[in-house]
Order: C-alpha cells, then structure tokens, then sequence
C-alpha cells in the first residue's frame, strides 16, 4: 500500500541539506514509533530475514520530497512555497498500520533537519492511493533513486552497479526474490526480468542519471530515469510496493507507473 504525505514549509524559503534522506528515515521511524515502539525498534534493529541471515529487510521505501517550486543551491535544497508531496510505501499491512496511526499521532507540525537546527513543515493531508494495474511489461519513473552493489574485487567495498552493466537487472531481480519470499512465505519461479533506460532521456540527460547520496557519512550510488521493466507481475508489484534495488528505507527504490 502506499501513502501520499501533504506537507507545506511553515516559513517561506524553507531549507534542508541535499542529503536530507537520513532524516526521513529518522522520522518514519519516529512516526511508527508513536503507534508502536516495539514494532519501530523490531524494523530498525532486525527487519525482516531469511533464515539466519545477518541482514534483515525493511520492506518499505519512500520518495524524495516532491515540490515543484523546489531550488537547490550548493549543499541546501529550498522549498519557496506551495505544497511538498512525500510517498512511502510498503507490502507489509502492520508497517502501514503503525505509520498511518504514527502521523496523525504527531500533530499536525514536524521538524526535519538535524537536531540542532530542524526545519518546520506542516502536515496538510495523508491519504492512501490506490495500485496500479501491474501488467508484465510496465513503464515506470523513479521517485527516488535505485541502487544496487555487489562486493568489489578485493571485498573492501561495494561497487555501486550502474544500469548498462553486466548483472545488473539479475541484481535487481535477485533483490526482489527475497523481498518477494518475504512477503509472501514461498518462492516464485520463472521469474525473469529485463530493465531498459529510456533512451531518449538518456540522451538528453547524459551524465546526470547517476546520482550520489550521502547517508550518514557513507556515499551510496544510484540512477534516477525513466525505464521499462518487463517480468513477472507478482514479481513487479513487490518492486511497486517494497522498492526496486537496495537500501529503500534510506530513501531509494521507490517507483510510479507512467503513460
């Protein structure tokens, strides 16, 4: 399911860092937090997991703040005036219950930025949208950055997969067999996936699909283009709903559909 957040900037010429995603991630947790803190500590200490694995999936993601009358310059982004939509989504039914229960549990101001400074944004509307129509070929834009990583050579680091590489549509499908699991206690089969860049934009738009987000010190590598993935729909819906790639509750991964 997924939820559409209505905000407005208290005072005009609002700003955040670029970088503002680990405070999303901070708030949402805060949010299902005021519902739940059992349920808020469960997702940010463990998530969900696959046998003994180390690491657990969180199972949602969410958007960048979406304003058209928002500047960025140098390291801030401001927002001057006129409503910011924010969307978080996520297959698990107890996630959207303690979320949706969390905001309107807030009030009716947040703050997000760091402690020190936070900025103030009021909360206009929440409601939920419905699903698309998944089909198995689906033209989709990001909401937010998708990213994926295998270890490097000498496994020091990730690499940071761009979408013209080798693998790296297995990778995004990989990703979603498990979210898929999951979700749905079982695994599917016959579960091939292709991903194509819009060509046309990547012509107008060399060089600046790739995008580098800094969370929490770490630099995560991303793309952000519209593209058409063709598979299976059980398999597309649980990318529409828990995020193509990795890292979706740090503010990747999230998708609408398009004409």
């Amino acid at each position: 399911m997924r939820i559409k957040i209505s905000l407005k900037a208290i005072f005009n010429d609002t700003s955040l860092p670029v970088n503002y995603q680990y405070f999303l991630t901070g708030l949402i947790y805060r949010f299902i937090g005021n519902s739940s803190e059992d349920y808020s500590r469960f997702l940010h200490d463990e998530g969900y997991r696959i046998g003994e694995s180390k690491n657990g999936f969180k199972l949602f993601c969410y958007s960048m703040l979406m304003s058209k009358n928002a500047k960025v310059r140098g390291d801030r982004i401001t927002f001057h005036s006129g409503n910011i939509e924010w969307y978080i989504t996520s297959p698990v039914p107890d996630f959207i219950r303690h979320l949706v229960s969390g905001v309107f549990s807030e009030g009716q101001e947040i703050k997000i930025g760091p402690d020190s400074a936070p900025s103030r944004f009021m909360i206009i509307q929440v409601e939920t949208l419905p699903d698309p129509q998944f089909t198995n070929t689906m033209h989709l834009t990001c909401l937010s950055p998708i990213t994926v990583s295998i270890n490097d050579a000498d496994h020091s680091k990730p690499h940071y997969m761009r979408p013209w590489e080798k693998g790296f549509a297995d990778a995004i499908k990989n990703n979603l067999l498990k979210k898929y699991f999951l979700v749905h206690g079982k695994n599917l089969d016959n579960a091939g996936l292709l991903v194509a860049l819009d060509s046309d934009y990547m012509n107008k738009r060399a060089g600046k699909i790739i995008k580098n987000i800094r969370f929490k010190g770490t630099n995560i590598i991303g793309f952000l283009a519209p593209f058409t993935v063709t598979g299976n729909t059980e398999l597309l819906q649980t990318g529409y709903e828990a995020g193509f790639g990795e890292k979706g509750s740090m503010g990747f991964g999230m998708v609408k559909g398009r004409v």
